[in-house]
């Protein structure tokens, strides 16, 4: 007789935020933001509407975009230099690779972090 078919395992996506991914994910943004816009991703949404210190001086933010979409055409042409787009693409990949051994030279004092502190605080929260 022919054996049954075990049933799947269902895996579970991960409930928690990583502050590692968080992290570099606004090292990407502001990367992309302070070569197109002149600012850093705070500054982008939130504008001159923020604190006095986050004031953007004439930089380009999303309010300025709502209310001048012209701004749009400069983003491009910026986006479109070649200069800008080298500039760009060396810093992401360098700040991935940083960012990917980081992660592993530090495996285990994040690890260590992660089950003693976040852990028992159950924040829903991950080094």
């Amino acid at each position: 007789m022919a054996r049954r078919k075990a049933a799947a395992r269902r895996r579970r996506s991960p409930q928690g935020i990583k502050l590692l991914n968080v992290a570099e994910g606004f090292v990407q943004a502001n990367i992309l933001t302070s070569t197109l816009m002149d600012v850093n991703p705070i500054q982008f949404i939130m504008g001159d509407s923020g604190p006095s210190f986050l004031a953007s001086g004439g930089a380009i933010s999303l309010l300025e975009i709502a209310r001048r979409p012209e701004l749009l055409q400069t983003i491009g042409q910026r986006a479109m230099d070649p200069n800008n787009i080298v500039q760009m693409a060396v810093s992401s990949a360098l700040a991935n690779v940083g960012f990917k051994f980081a992660k592993r030279a530090l495996r285990r004092p994040v690890n260590l972090i992660n089950r003693q502190v976040f852990k028992p605080l159950a924040l829903g929260v991950k080094l």
